[in-house]
């Protein structure tokens, strides 16, 4: 297909119903628990939420990246905090895995991160390092028979809680991003510490600091080759965008459909507030928004499942989108009025929510850089891929 098709396939519909019954039915009733919930976690697995785009041998269902946003935009409409689970248990861990890793990484790990019978995390930030990624102080060495690593990791989503992560680290700082590795290291040993980070919102998914003395990684999870750990961020980096962009799109559907039900409902001066004409602008420029943020998403996607470039365009759909649930956010707390100020309406927590979408997987100002170098022509965004999704369907 070298057109895109708006209309969604029988396939993705399907898993599109099952993800909208299961955010109403299992996570709505349980909303105002805002701490993160195993059990659900696990249920999304078996129902095959994180395995749209990977085949079945890794417990997939081989729908594509596509399916994967309309899920992961459904479970955020009603719980945006549940929506890092999509990063680190599909694409920026076990994707990972699949991508670079050896096929013995593949078989010990993918399958079980996809079924969510095991948790991950991916280990970019540090206490003195945040998009700058070249500058990780993490420190790898190669002891013969294995890897040794130490430093520290902060801001990690599902830091607290994972089973396995994929740390990213150097071997000589000077040599920038010429000096990083990617390596997949089991959280269950000696010198893994991790304490929980309290924050405003998303807090569904907890995210840690984390402390690593003399951790050891076996020779065969390097992910890649030695040196090359920062092609490894950057393709991470770019399907990463995918879920996040996903799920603001998803945050912003649930301040606009809240909205218009409180505008409907809510009478002031003997009539409902939606037959007010600031009212119904802002409602049309909610509604605006959040579908152009959606089809900035869909059309990054489709690009990615065409096996084509698409680093400035989920770029684009990713900036856009945060900067879209933020906005949006904002004028729902509006049309709410004091109720959208109490704990007693959704959308206070769909406020706190929002903000992490403008920094999380790169920060707005980082996608502004992004695509401004390559409006200027001053750094092309889009780049020649290693791999491509094709390559792993029907992965045997």
């Amino acid at each position: 297909m070298d057109q895109m098709d708006f209309e969604l396939t029988k396939e993705v519909k399907a898993i599109q119903k099952e993800t909208r019954r299961f955010a109403r039915q299992e996570v709505l009733p349980r909303i105002k628990e805002e701490v993160f919930k195993r059990d659900l976690v696990s249920k999304m697995g078996k129902l095959g939420f994180f395995g749209c785009a990977f085949p079945m041998k890794y417990g997939g269902s081989d729908l594509g990246f596509l399916a994967h946003a309309v899920v992961c935009e459904e479970i955020s409409r009603v719980d945006s905090g549940l929506r890092p689970l999509f990063n680190v248990q599909a694409l920026t861990v076990a994707y990972t895995i699949m991508e670079r890793g050896t096929s013995g990484a593949r078989d010990k790990y993918v399958k079980d991160l996809v079924l969510a019978q095991k948790l991950g995390c991916t280990c970019f930030s540090e206490p003195n390092v945040g998009s700058d990624i070249a500058s990780i102080e993490t420190s790898i060495e190669d002891k013969g028979d294995y890897f040794l690593l130490n430093g520290a990791k902060t801001w990690i989503s599902n830091g607290s809680v994972a089973d396995v992560a994929i740390v990213y680290a150097t071997f000589d700082g000077s040599l920038k991003h010429k000096g990083l590795c990617a390596v997949v290291v089991d959280t269950d040993q000696p010198g893994w510490t991790t304490q929980e980070t309290p924050k405003l919102g998303d807090k569904s998914s907890p995210i840690a600091e984390i402390h690593l003395k003399d951790v050891r990684a076996p020779k065969e999870n390097l992910l890649g080759v030695w040196g090359g750990g920062f092609k490894v961020a950057m393709s991470a980096l770019d399907r990463g965008r995918i879920s996040v962009a996903s799920g603001a799109v998803g945050l912003a559907q649930a301040c606009v459909d809240c909205s218009i039900e409180y505008a409907n409902k809510r009478i002031q001066f003997g009539k409902p507030i939606a037959q007010y004409q600031l009212v119904k602008g802002s409602i049309a420029e909610m509604v605006s928004l959040t579908e152009a943020a959606r089809l900035l998403v869909w059309r990054g996607v489709w690009l990615n499942d065409q096996d084509r470039p698409f680093t400035r365009e989920i770029a684009l759909a990713k900036y856009f989108a945060g900067e879209t649930v933020v906005k949006v956010a904002g004028m729902a707390m509006e049309i709410h009025g004091g109720m959208g100020y109490s704990l007693e309406m959704p959308v206070e927590k769909y406020y706190r929510d929002a903000k992490l979408y403008q920094i999380g997987e790169g920060t707005a100002n980082i996608m502004r850089i992004l695509i401004a170098d390559d409006a200027l022509g001053i750094k092309k965004a889009n780049r020649k891929r290693l791999h491509v999704p094709s390559e792993f369907r029907n992965l045997e």
